[in-house]
């Protein structure tokens, strides 16, 4: 039997328990917000976790079942309002029988993980309001420094702290050489490297986790990003699975986002393991990552260089003179153009299409 909220409050009062909402990181910057807000009777919630139009949120009086407001719905098909996505703050109505929360709207968000899906030509919101993201990659076959640039470029425009991740460093025959691998593209960010076996760097990795904060790992599946947590609190918090032994890929554990309270009063993010990590809106960010090649393109004798034939080309100087290395401007080129792909979705489909063909073309003559 559900309590009335007065009654529900008046209990967690006499047990000495917090409000709910302050454990999940409420605090006077979301104050502010919701006051600013001019909600009226509406109550301030966080969204925990998503199960497809369903949600689970922190209210002030205790975890409820939530679900977006007829009239929201109606604004975020509209796009004049965001869908909730994990981490969110939100205005929601709060009916007396305490039963399910309806969100009304979404507070102005601190930062945001979000991937194009061209296929629609959408953006899809995955996880909000967060202080900290870990890039996890594990250092056995699955280690890919073209996604974890991927990563970095989407982790830059969250508006997030980054610091990436390096995991099951007992698995790796030479640990230091893949850290400066990943230390040439990180620029200022931390690099750890950890083992949830050994415990090795878990140590260094606790300060993100203080209380109060909201910690992101995103990152393939079976990189170890449930496992690390559960290793550097010494507690199972999250399932885990092991790695496929034929080719080292990772199981999907975690099924759908959530955030769990750590017992540091942190807060942590788990997200899915996800295949597709569709750019938008990243051309600042690419560029900033590949900061060598962005700076030689400005010494193209034709300001619209497209670094192919022409004369007077200062990146293919370089890339001829060794300079720049061929595989990171290969990259470099695939992001700047899935970037370009948001908007126009038929072309991204065509592409796709392309590819494939070529890939089975070159595997039957192989």
């Amino acid at each position: 039997m559900e309590l009335p909220h007065d009654e529900y409050t008046t209990r967690q009062k006499a047990r000495n328990l917090p409000y709910m909402i302050e454990q999940f990181g409420y605090d006077e910057h979301w104050r502010s917000l919701f006051a600013a807000a001019n909600t009226g009777d509406l109550q301030p919630v966080r969204i925990l976790a998503e199960h497809k139009s369903q949600y689970i949120a922190a209210t002030p009086w205790g975890e409820s079942p939530a679900q977006v407001s007829g009239r929201m719905r109606r604004l975020i098909e509209a796009a004049e309002e965001p869908r909730p996505a994990v981490g969110d703050f939100a205005a929601a109505f709060m009916p007396d029988t305490g039963d399910r929360a309806v969100v009304e709207s979404v507070l102005p968000r601190k930062s945001l993980f979000s991937r194009a899906d061209p296929w629609n030509d959408s953006v899809q919101a995955l996880a909000a309001n967060f202080d900290t993201a870990l890039l996890c990659s594990s250092l056995n076959k699955e280690f890919n420094i073209a996604r974890l640039e991927r990563y970095l470029v989407m982790g830059a425009k969250s508006g997030a702290r980054l610091a990436i991740v390096l995991t099951k460093a007992d698995l790796c025959a030479d640990v230091p050489m893949y850290a400066q691998m990943c230390k040439a593209i990180a620029g200022d960010i931390p690099v750890h490297t950890v083992s949830a076996v050994s415990g090795e760097g878990l140590h260094a990795l606790a300060p993100y986790f203080s209380s109060g904060q909201t910690v992101a790992a995103l990152g393939s599946s079976g990189v170890g990003k449930s496992t690390l947590v559960n290793a550097l609190f010494g507690q199972e918090i999250m399932k885990t699975a092991g790695i496929r032994e034929d080719d080292d890929k990772g199981r999907h554990t975690t099924v759908h986002r959530q955030i769990m309270l750590l017992p540091s009063g942190g807060l942590y993010m788990d997200t899915p393991g996800m295949r597709e990590l569709g750019l938008h809106d990243a051309r600042g960010e690419v560029g900033s990552l590949f900061a060598e090649i962005e700076a030689l393109a400005a010494e193209c004798r034709f300001g619209d260089c497209r670094h192919e034939h022409e004369p007077g080309c200062a990146v293919r100087a370089a890339l001829e003179s060794g300079i720049i290395d061929p595989d990171a401007y290969r990259r470099y080129r695939k992001l700047l153009k899935e970037s370009a792909y948001v908007g126009n979705p038929t072309k991204y489909v065509l592409d796709r299409r392309d590819m494939r063909k070529k890939s089975m073309k070159a595997k039957r003559k192989s």
